[in-house]
């Protein structure tokens, strides 16, 4: 947990700031029908995460998955797609996954049954949404999908992740820059993705393409879960 803490002491009083502006709208869930090889019977159901991540994103999910219990099986496998939102939300999502063994895969559910070649479209994992893809024991992404990260709001002119309007605080870059070291590193991400983020302002977004995604070891097509099964860390 020595990342978390390290990103929580890091990130604290940039959440703090952002709760005083109005909070953000936190993800929503939903379960999805699913028909995926290697079922017995009737297929575990998966979540589908859509939205900006909140600041307690972990207790959101905890609570989703706790309200579920009766709704069948639940799978270990979550779909999201999301713009990104409070970082330090996004690490501790990220750490439940982790902790969950969980599969992640960037995509939007169109609402059909999810099947290997159905019901999930290209999707969007952006900013904060990076940290809990990187949670993902198997992390992968729809052809088509787009995965960026950018440099935090920090700094003298912090800016609300929704709204995008400044907040008065004074962050420290460095301090959150390790910060993300020491979360990727846990999480078997190559840390050189950081150097990506530290070069892209926090106006604009630095997209991967799927030869970086892969190089990093942050994600992979869903397209290759056919050819190999070994599982990424």
């Amino acid at each position: 947990m020595r990342a978390v803490s390290a990103l929580r002491r890091a990130f604290l009083a940039v959440s703090a700031l952002l709760a005083g502006a109005g909070a953000a709208s936190a993800l929503s869930y939903q379960l999805a029908d699913a028909e995926l090889p290697g079922c017995k019977g009737s297929c575990p159901k998966v979540i589908v995460a859509t939205g900006t991540i909140g600041q307690a994103e972990h207790v959101q999910l905890a609570a989703f998955l706790e309200r579920s219990v009766g709704s069948g099986a639940v799978s270990q496998v979550m779909v999201i797609d999301s713009p990104g939102g409070f970082t330090l939300g996004g690490a501790y999502l990220g750490t439940l996954v982790r902790q969950l063994k969980m599969t992640v895969i960037v995509g939007r559910w169109n609402g059909a049954t999810i099947t290997p070649s159905n019901g999930i479209a290209p999707g969007t994992c952006a900013s904060a949404c990076v940290l809990v893809l990187s949670g993902g024991t198997a992390r992968y992404y729809v052809p088509g999908s787009r995965v960026g990260v950018h440099r935090s709001h920090t700094g003298t002119a912090v800016l609300d992740p929704t709204t995008r309007l400044p907040i008065n605080g004074t962050i420290n870059h460095d301090d959150v820059s390790q910060a993300h070291i020491a979360y990727f590193r846990k999480m078997g991400i190559d840390t050189a993705l950081v150097s990506k983020m530290d070069a892209t302002p926090s106006e604009q977004m630095y997209w991967f393409s799927e030869t970086e995604m892969s190089k990093l070891r942050l994600a992979r097509s869903t397209s290759t879960t056919g050819k190999s099964k070994k599982r990424q860390p």
